[in-house]
């Protein structure tokens, strides 16, 4: 499968940094009501606590897997004007959506099972009336020893990422390369259906 050139009429095709971080920014946005609600919830009884970390684990994750599946991006992207898509522009299916997001589903059970381990191990009286920041901080020395581990992998791959992205032509992140996927300004997607138009576009800058 070809890719499309780096530059269509002097324009640049594939995003940057800066844009694929304000999607990301916006998509955070997204979730700030529903984070507010599973602050509550948290603080109704330990299983409730233990059943939200595992329900907002979920739907952030079927989040990100369903609009990328279904749109090829999610509310943040569309609202920056970018798009994941197969090297040529075409539409990405349920495979790439989930092999994108696939080790950040792989942390993410293990920082949600590390989280709920701590829970069991928590003063309810102390972590169901305690804030946002003090909750944090009270259960974080609970986590179990290995979450150190977690929490290193997680920082190695979040740092990998941006490096990759940083360092190659086409701005792909190393989940790009395992799901065989790119990510490209919008109106790109629509030359998909008018391939004289990418025909006839410059040829990819080296």
């Amino acid at each position: 499968m070809e890719f499309l050139p780096l530059e269509i009429n002097s324009e640049k095709v594939y995003a940057g940094f800066w844009k694929r971080f304000g999607a990301a920014l916006i998509d955070m946005l997204v979730f700030i009501p529903f984070m507010v609600m599973f602050h509550f919830t948290q603080g109704l009884s330990i299983f409730s606590a233990m059943v939200t970390i595992v329900v907002s684990s979920l739907l952030f994750s079927a989040y990100t897997v369903y609009f990328h599946y279904k749109f090829g991006a999610t509310l943040g992207k569309m609202a920056v004007g970018i798009r994941i898509t197969f090297p040529d522009g075409s539409k990405i299916g349920l495979k790439q959506a989930l092999l994108r997001s696939s080790v950040d589903l792989g942390v993410a059970f293990f920082m949600v099972l590390a989280q709920a381990l701590a829970i069991t191990n928590a003063d309810p009286e102390i972590y169901l009336n305690a804030g946002f920041m003090e909750r944090a901080e009270y259960i974080i020395p609970l986590f179990p020893a290995w979450y150190g581990l977690v929490n290193t992998v997680s920082q190695l791959w979040f740092w990998s990422e941006f490096l990759v992205l940083l360092f190659n032509k086409r701005k792909r992140a190393i989940h790009d390369f395992i799901a065989g996927t790119v990510v490209i300004k919008q109106e790109y997607t629509e030359q998909v259906a008018a391939p004289d138009s990418v025909a006839d576009a410059p040829s990819p800058v080296s």
